[in-house]
């Protein structure tokens, strides 16, 4: 105990540096360890490290969950073949398509069998199966080709479509630009980049290949291309390294891809028809994530492009190829995915502006023999738990009631359970406690206070932007989740709100952003998930979104003005149906577009907000429900499905993206019902595990094989401490009790809050930082804020021992107060042995009460 060398809380306030053998260090490498629990702590001295582990003996130690493994484990036989695609249309004489051939088997994974199967037609007259993996138009018609393998047969089913007749259109932008795409000359470190590299700049990723032909074969005199010798042409000679290039060698004399640009550069390097089919879209197979279980067994990808005029392209050697972490796997120019380290990536893959996502997961360790029988509460563990079993990840085991009721307590109400609430759960014995208990939590006033300070974060709910409103918003916002409104209603309210600030409250959701342009971008983060930020200029450069998108957006909130209120600094918000959203470059009138949707007709004096609410909360809409249901997740599973959750992008891709629809359909289903939502995730198992990990999952961050510990909240510290120690927190202007989650105001003094990173709303706040710095450190050792509260007369050690209360039953107090459990005998005696050697009695118990107000069990929520 600190009593032990005579170090005195009291004492802290001046000496806390003597707890850091170093300071100097712990400024410079402020990153925290991860305990063996999972959960991060500061570098301390072994003094203060002792303390804590006296605090928090459960959650000390090597206690990880043993998940016995084999060193080898047979696979099971192929059962099945699947060809994919499944449906190929060939357009044009002699076009191709390549293929991929899985063999499924009884063990439920998935190999690729492409490389040894063996292919034949049922009518070469139509279609001409090619061992090389693929089909090749002949004539006009329909028929199939058959892959074996493993003895088994499948097969795909061939339309072909004006074989023999004149081929498709030449096109630079789909012919010539994506071969740009695919050597990675139009990448960010090339001339992709801002300002290009040694004036010769493409588009980023080749998202406009207008632009694209003019620096090719336009600009600088068109130098960069010689027709009368195409083999002498700079686009020619440098990426083959015939001339000096800060590229290197990228391109291959006499490839596919070198005869294409030196054939179009022959023909006069034409640009082709100015109506020509545009890429729409890119579908990467295998469409459904692929598991590599050993090392050396790769899998193919095969990429398809779908045009604007319906036809379908072989585009599996002209796209470019990247993977987001190449030591889990990684992928070449052809598309052949090598296994790496055990994790879960995902391949993207672009081309012209769009963009396409192969997910990829990597399990060279064997399957434990005795993988365990997983209760299902409901569907999210079954989809959660089937996933973590193809990747052969054990999940850790269930929490204990004792943490399940800390837990939803801090995740649902932000506040921690009361001694005398843990006392009666842990004494309750009935087998529904535990969802009698969410539902419980989700009625109290708490859960309504806690929810609406995260709303105001989301929704930017400050007086740097509202003024006096913020409170006025504030309660609005309480007052829905109180009264449980619907989700689709709360979206619809506050975007087609009208009227003043301090009574039409959903009107305060405008004041923060003032232009029609922040509005679309505001909004598409906040409701859809989706960032717009590129598409404010240009279209997106690795994304699907075009700038048309953004500012068809953009027309929806034209019409919006504001003018002065009858009261001080009151705004009122109204229409004007005369007023259009002019194009910046051109002036001319935008006409309103749904994202990634049509275009939008009004009728005369109509809101146009009111068509895109209604479209927006559609339970047809693909984003509006996934984007709420990942974001709830996140806040109460700690990681997004999607995460961060307002990026929802292709490049992106969702970890469980079964679980995302199956939850945003259900969540559509029941109403848009928040609470629904919440109790559905608290009652599954996957919510209820331990944040203990075992040898298979400690390196698992996104497959929610179990707890993930993180801090908790400026807030939520700031009123657990007060809660503990029974001393109310004192804010400006407002009377002793407020609890930090009830302030409406997010710059209300506070130093506490500030340094545990209280967000400043001055943008919308998706994801709370979660920052570990010496100032916190030096706070809760030696700082005022706890140890004024711990030597507080009328604080909870001062009722204690005015009532008379042994130090054995005092400490069993602090305990259920602090930690929500009962001490273990060990931790008794030792607290005890360090209040019989302190210099007095209650300076003994208030150096307990520190340890444990310290202690990574309490400042984490696991």
């Amino acid at each position: 105990m600190i009593a032990d060398c005579g170090l005195r809380i009291a004492d802290c306030h001046n000496r806390s540096c003597h707890l850091i053998p170093n300071p100097q260090s712990a400024i410079a490498n402020p990153q925290s360890e991860i305990g063996a629990d999972g959960i991060p702590f500061m570098k301390m001295s072994s003094l203060l490290a002792l303390v804590l582990l006296l605090a928090g003996t459960c959650m000390a130690g090597d206690t990880r969950t043993k998940a016995h493994l084999t060193t080898s484990a047979p696979e099971g036989r192929v059962v099945r073949i699947v060809v994919e695609p499944s449906s190929v249309f060939l357009s044009g004489a002699s076009t191709r398509q390549s293929l991929i051939v899985s063999g499924e088997r009884s063990d439920g994974s998935v190999v690729d069998l492409t490389s040894g199967a063996r292919f034949s037609s049922d009518d070469p007259r139509i279609a001409a199966a090619e061992q090389a993996a693929g089909v090749r138009a002949v004539g006009k018609g329909a028929t199939y080709v058959r892959a074996r393998a493993a003895g088994l047969d499948g097969k795909a089913f061939i339309v072909v479509r004006d074989a023999g007749e004149k081929p498709r259109p030449f096109s630079f932008a789909n012919d010539v630009a994506p071969i740009f795409s695919h050597i990675g000359c139009n990448a960010s470190s090339c001339h992709g980049a801002l300002r290009g590299q040694n004036g010769f700049k493409l588009s980023l990723f080749g998202y406009d290949p207008d632009a694209d032909y003019e620096a090719i074969a336009v600009n600088a005199g068109g130098r960069r291309i010689d027709r009368s010798d195409p083999e002498k042409s700079l686009v020619l000679l440098k990426p083959t390294f015939a001339v000096k290039h800060g590229g290197g060698y990228v391109l291959e004399k006499g490839s596919r891809e070198y005869n294409v640009l030196k054939n179009w550069i022959a023909q006069g390097a034409p640009k082709g028809e100015a109506n020509a089919a545009r890429l729409v879209r890119l579908d990467v197979y295998p469409r459904e994530q692929r598991v590599l279980t050993r090392p050396g067994r790769t899998q193919r990808l095969v990429v398809v492009g779908r045009f604007s005029d319906g036809t379908e392209v072989d585009m599996t050697r002209e796209v470019k190829y990247v993977s987001n972490d190449p030591s889990v796997a990684a992928v070449n120019v052809e598309g052949i995915v090598t296994p790496g380290r055990d994790g879960e990536t995902a391949i993207m893959v672009r081309s012209l502006g769009a963009v396409g996502v192969a997910r990829i997961g990597v399990v060279l360790r064997p399957p434990a023999p005795d993988y365990p029988r997983l209760r299902a509460n409901n569907f999210i563990d079954d989809l959660v738990f089937g996933k973590l079993a193809r990747l052969h990840i054990v999940p850790s085991p269930l929490c204990t009631d004792a943490d399940f009721l800390r837990r939803a307590s801090l995740d649902l109400t932000g506040t921690l359970p009361r001694a005398d609430e843990v006392k009666r759960f842990l004494a309750d014995r009935a087998s529904d406690k535990r969802s009698r208990l969410v539902e419980d939590l989700l009625q109290r006033p708490e859960y309504a206070d806690f929810w609406s300070m995260k709303l105001g974060d989301l929704l930017t709910n400050t007086p740097q932007f509202l003024y006096n409103g913020t409170t006025y918003f504030q309660a609005w916002l309480r007052d829905a989740l109180a009264g449980n409104m619907p989700f689709d209603r709360f979206a619809r309210e506050l975007l087609t709100a009208s009227g003043g600030t301090y009574e039409a409250l959903p009107t305060n959701f405008y004041t923060v952003q003032k232009k029609p342009e922040d509005m679309a971008t505001f909004t598409s983060q906040v409701f859809l998930g989706v960032s717009l930020e590129c598409a404010r200029c240009h279209d997106h450069p690795s994304e699907n979104w075009k700038r048309d998108d953004f500012l068809g957006l953009a027309a929806f909130f034209s019409q919006v003005k504001f003018k002065g209120g009858p009261r001080n600094n009151e705004r009122y918000l109204y229409v004007d149906p005369e007023l259009e959203f002019k194009h910046p470059d051109s002036k001319q009138p935008v006409r309103a577009k749904f994202l990634g949707g049509s275009w939008v007709e009004f009728r005369p004096g109509e809101d146009r907000r009111a068509r895109l609410a209604e479209w927006l909360t559609s339970p047809s809409n693909p984003y509006f429900a996934r984007a709420a249901v990942n974001r709830i997740w996140r806040e109460l599973m700690g990681r997004g499905i999607v995460d961060p959750p307002d990026d929802f992008r292709a490049t992106n891709p969702p970890t469980n993206p079964e679980l995302l629809d199956r939850l945003a359909a259900d969540f559509a289903a029941h109403g848009f019902d928040l609470r629904h939502l919440m109790r559905q995730i608290l009652i599954s198992s996957a919510y209820q595990l331990s944040a203990r990990p075992n040898q298979t999952n400690r390196d698992d961050k996104i497959g929610f094989s179990r707890r993930y510990a993180r801090r908790l909240t400026a807030e939520q510290l700031l009123d657990a401490v007060s809660q503990v120690t029974e001393v109310p927190e004192s804010f400006p202007y407002f009377y002793p009790g407020k609890r930090a989650i009830e302030l409406a105001d997010p710059i209300v003094d506070s130093y506490f809050l500030t340094i545990f990173d209280r967000p400043s709303r001055e943008n919308a706040t998706c994801t709370r930082k979660q920052s570990t710095s010496l100032t916190q450190l030096l706070d809760l050792v030696g700082g005022e804020t706890l140890n004024a509260k711990i030597r507080n007369e009328r604080g909870v050690l001062g009722r204690l021992l005015q009532a008379g209360r042994t130090n054995e039953e005092i400490v069993e107090h602090l305990y259920l107060a602090a930690l929500s459990r009962h001490p273990t005998p060990e931790e008794t005696a030792a607290v005890l042995e360090g209040v019989t050697k302190a210099r007095s009695r209650k300076e003994g118990l208030e150096d307990a009460l520190w340890a444990l107000l310290n202690s990574k069990e309490f400042l984490y929520n696991h």
